[in-house]
């Protein structure tokens, strides 16, 4: 589930440096995942120092906390929301203190949104702000997930209160993905281009607005500055995932399978890279692409045995590429209803016009009208549904 979030939305501000991995990791094995007692709180294969946090002897918010935190970061890395139910349990019987400690209430709230219930988030988060109108964490988070649902104008108020409290880096980046998504391409690159004034970039914050300039290029479908502004997003930080994701996609996309292996052999195995990695070895022609699609089946039965809708816009990918187009299009549908981005959208779309049905993505033109917003790359999916550009 895993959108481009600004990391101090999620913690760069926080104590104990608790950063947020932007894409998560799940390792690629054969073995049998542990199967504890209770169900929801299952964890994924070597994981056994997390598997008994619950047991730890925890006593204290602050101990609580701390250990969360572990949890948190360890289900991003992994792409695993079973950490989440352990840090989601550890934090239980503290949750009525959330209203006078706002570490434990955006922890909570990070919670329901890596589960995709980001009402449950947002509620936590409007309570913060009540409290404090000034807390950036919040209202950084609070946009993102507005973005993530596809509400750029609700999204900008809170990006623009933290003009002159945060670095212009932070709210201009924030801006431009709300006004990216609401039919203001050309301001939102003009407005984050100002902010950088050259500067040179680095660490997760560098990357982040790098990832979001080349964001704004794609969907103006330059890919040459695309590309280019993902080069430098990683080489800020080496482990933004999202990034490497989308630099992935431009070279399966532009005949550059082997390049796209190479890369990926340094990533971790989450579902997203898998996807990628078969899409490229199916275009070279490797053996290996049946092991990869058998791991990919596997963890998606998983998924299913376990209740967990969090990777349906990975899982529509995967049955878009070497499924069935209408379990796509099921999966993608259920998808939209919760994530908006774009990225969902033309997964939406795609899958629309593989199962030949232009009625399953009416709730995606839908948005796309009312949005106004403009993404260049959906022009052939949209000429194939019938649908203006």
């Amino acid at each position: 589930m895993a959108f481009r979030l600004c990391p101090r939305s999620l913690g760069l501000l926080l104590p104990r440096g608790f950063s947020v991995a932007a894409l998560l990791v799940a390792s690629i094995t054969t073995a049998a995942p542990y199967r504890p007692t209770d169900p929801a709180l299952e964890l994924a294969h070597n994981l056994p120092p997390y598997r008994a946090s619950l047991g730890s002897g925890i006593e204290n918010l602050p101990a609580a906390l701390a250990q969360a935190h572990l949890l948190i970061n360890e289900g991003r890395r992994r792409a695993d929301i079973r950490p989440f139910a352990y840090a989601d349990r550890l934090l239980a019987k503290y949750a009525i203190q959330q209203s006078s400690n706002t570490e434990l209430a955006l922890l909570l709230a990070d919670i329901h949104q890596y589960r995709h219930d980001f009402d449950g988030a947002v509620a936590i988060l409007d309570g913060i702000i009540a409290r404090d109108p000034r807390q950036s964490n919040a209202r950084l988070m609070r946009a993102q997930i507005r973005i993530v649902q596809g509400r750029g104008r609700d999204a900008i108020s809170d990006c623009m209160t933290l003009v002159g409290r945060e670095s212009a880096w932070i709210w201009s980046a924030c801006a431009a993905q709300a006004l990216a998504i609401s039919g203001r391409l050309p301001e939102a690159q003009r407005i984050l281009e100002a902010s950088l004034h050259g500067d040179p970039l680095s660490g997760p914050g560098g990357s982040w607005v790098a990832g979001v300039m080349a964001e704004l290029a794609l969907q103006n479908d330059d890919r040459a500055t695309a590309e280019t502004w993902l080069r430098r997003a990683i080489a800020a930080d080496p482990d933004d995932h999202v990034a490497a994701i989308d630099l992935i996609d431009l070279w399966n996309d532009s005949g550059r399978a082997a390049q796209a292996i190479e890369f990926i052999q340094n990533r971790p195995a989450s579902d997203a890279f898998l996807i990628r990695k078969a899409v490229a070895l199916r275009e070279l022609g490797d053996p290996t692409l049946k092991t990869v699609v058998a791991e990919l089946t596997r963890r998606f039965t998983e998924a299913d045995q376990l209740g967990d809708r969090t990777h349906l816009r990975e899982r529509a990918a995967f049955e878009l590429q070497f499924g069935e187009p209408r379990a796509a299009l099921a999966h993608a549908q259920e998808n939209y209803r919760t994530q908006r981005e774009l990225v969902d959208l033309r997964v939406l779309l795609q899958a629309a016009v593989a199962a030949g049905s232009p009625d399953g993505a009416r709730d995606g033109l839908a948005w796309l009208h009312e949005s106004h917003s403009l993404d260049k790359r959906l022009a052939p999916e949209l000429a194939k549904l019938g649908a203006p550009p």
